[in-house]
């Protein structure tokens, strides 16, 4: 026995097993849907939408969800303009964020003097790659992000084109050096343009001082103009003092057939919003937010972010625009209060431009608890036909090989494979829902499928020597890595191309975890275990 607790291979299988049962004990294990229940999202569009509009939308939902396939997320339609989205999660923070997520419908759009540089449709890929810049790190008192990310062709050339010489040069005598001033280019997600923004003429006159002040956090530069906002935003405001007057109610009414929402603060006057509803205009209030203008977020603005003199081609200095440099990767950068909060920011960010964005916006979100549909009643039941699936395996491999020392370690196994994928699961926090479940008991399976291979090339011949059980494990481990190759080709194709498609990658992610444990780390040492019992027995 201490010969085989020598074996490297059996000694790496105990090291591996520990630390998976170190990691389930220090993280625990989390259940989906259908065993802890979650919480229920109804989304209600703003406009009934034909089957490949809704069927966008589940996939883009689903992927700002959960491309995974790893957290239980169910997304349904109800209607033609309701999306049903139950997720396994409860903590208040983690379903307030969700819900904003869900409330987005994540057009993202650069503009500079009221002008689109670029959308999201023509960002071709997010760098998530910390050499190109992007995460996290301290500045001051507090921690700067940086989202990098690709332009197409197209999107490249307009903001090439539509920056070019956007700076004011200027000259320092104090330095004997040029100086530059350039414009800024502003950041929308959702820019509200069928909207009307209606404020009253003190909260135009606070935001006025939030702008000039600048709010790192926000992305506000100080100096920032409100005017600049309303230019690049291109949504009407209308200001006014106690009431709205006759003249612009009757700029409302012109308004409204290409706006037909009113962006309102919340505290604002009820009569305001009779006056508005008595018009025609449908009412969102919308809270404003500690030190930061209101007309910012009602706008939608995300970054406000100076040009550069390389990048509008002053330096160096291209006289023609057809000679000027063209930029196709750029950067999104922001601020968070700690640490965690700018990993939210970015995280949040990188989510919304990699799912897309929704065809239409969403009019309303509610959520209500959803409570476990099976329970911890039935996560034991299903725990007890585990094991007696094992026992009734256990009993026909006894049949086939008449071994009680073969037959045990072929169970233990199998038994190592199930803490192996349960510990990776607790490690990266998977919602452990029916189907993952199903997924590991089918690797489970596939394990066993192998050991009867090895065993079966070991039992061949009792008379050869112990370079012949060497040939013969390698014969079947060129079996076994075939098969699993095979598994995995066919499974890779799922991840990559199913995004949105939560449940079919989370089985492929189920399939490759389970086979890779097993090829790497359970077969390789129960083949040097049922070599050692062999040959001894012989």
């Amino acid at each position: 026995m201490r010969e085989l607790l020598k074996n490297w291979k059996v000694l790496f299988l105990i090291i591996v097993m520990l630390f998976a049962v170190l990691i389930i004990f220090v993280n625990g294990l989390k259940f989906g849907l259908d065993f802890s229940g979650g919480t229920q999202f109804l989304i209600h569009l703003s406009k009934p939408v034909n089957p490949d509009e809704l069927a966008l939308i589940t996939s883009v939902v689903s992927k700002r969800l959960d491309w995974t396939g790893l957290k239980d997320t169910k997304v349904s339609t109800f209607g033609s303009d309701f999306i049903l989205v139950q997720v396994a999660e409860s903590d208040p923070k983690n379903v307030e964020r969700i819900e904003l997520l869900l409330k987005k419908q994540g057009k993202f759009e650069a503009t500079l003097d009221g002008n689109i540089l670029f959308t999201g449709t023509e960002l071709k890929q997010i760098f998530k790659d910390p050499q190109k810049g992007y995460g996290f790190m301290p500045e001051g008192d507090a921690y700067k992000w940086t989202l990098p990310f690709l332009l197409s062709d197209a999107g490249a050339r307009s903001f090439t084109e539509k920056t070019f010489h956007k700076c004011t040069i200027g000259f320092d005598p104090q330095t004997n050096q040029k100086t530059y001033d350039c414009e800024k280019t502003y950041f929308f997600i959702d820019r509200p343009l069928d909207s009307v923004i209606v404020l009253s003429i003190d909260q135009f006159n606070y935001d006025k001082e939030l702008y000039l002040k600048g709010n790192r956090l926000a992305s506000i530069p100080e100096k920032t103009k409100i005017d600049e906002l309303k230019k690049n935003a291109s949504v009407p405001f209308i200001v006014f003092d106690q009431n709205l007057s006759a003249e612009q109610k009757e700029e409302l009414l012109s308004l409204l057939e290409l706006h037909p929402n009113a962006l309102v603060p919340s505290t604002v006057d009820l009569k305001i919003i009779d006056d508005l509803n008595s018009i025609g205009f449908n009412v969102k209030k919308i809270e404003p937010e500690k030190d930061i203008p209101w007309t910012w977020t009602a706008a939608g603005a995300k970054e406000v972010i100076s040009l550069s003199e390389d990048v509008t081609n002053l330096n160096p200095y291209k006289e023609r625009i057809e000679d000027a440099t063209v930029y196709s990767e750029l950067l999104i950068r922001g601020y968070g209060a700690d640490q965690k909060d700018a990993m939210q920011r970015l995280s949040d960010l990188t989510i919304i431009l990699e799912s897309g964005s929704l065809p239409i916006s969403v009019e309303s979100i509610s959520r209500e608890t959803v409570s476990a549909t099976l329970g911890r009643e039935f996560l034991n039941t299903a725990l007890i036909m585990g094991l007696v699936s094992l026992l009734i395996v256990a009993l026909v491999l006894y049949v086939r090989y008449r071994q009680l020392s073969l037959t045990l370690p072929m169970m233990m196994t199998a038994v190592c494979e199930v803490v192996l994928t349960l510990g990776f699961a607790s490690l990266i926090k998977w919602n452990l829902d029916l189907a993952s479940i199903a997924g590991i008991l089918t690797v489970v399976g596939t394990g066993v499928n192998d050991q009867i291979v090895i065993t079966d090339e070991l039992l061949k011949k009792e008379t050869e020597t112990e370079t012949s059980f060497v040939n013969r494990i390698k014969r079947a481990f060129f079996i076994i890595f075939t098969a699993a190759a095979t598994v995995i080709a066919t499974m890779l194709p799922l991840i990559i191309f199913s995004s949105g498609m939560g449940k079919l990658v989370g089985f492929a992610i189920t399939t490759i975890v389970g086979l890779l444990a097993g090829v790497i780390v359970t077969r390789p040492a129960y083949s040097e275990i049922a070599k050692y019992l062999l040959s001894h027995k012989k």
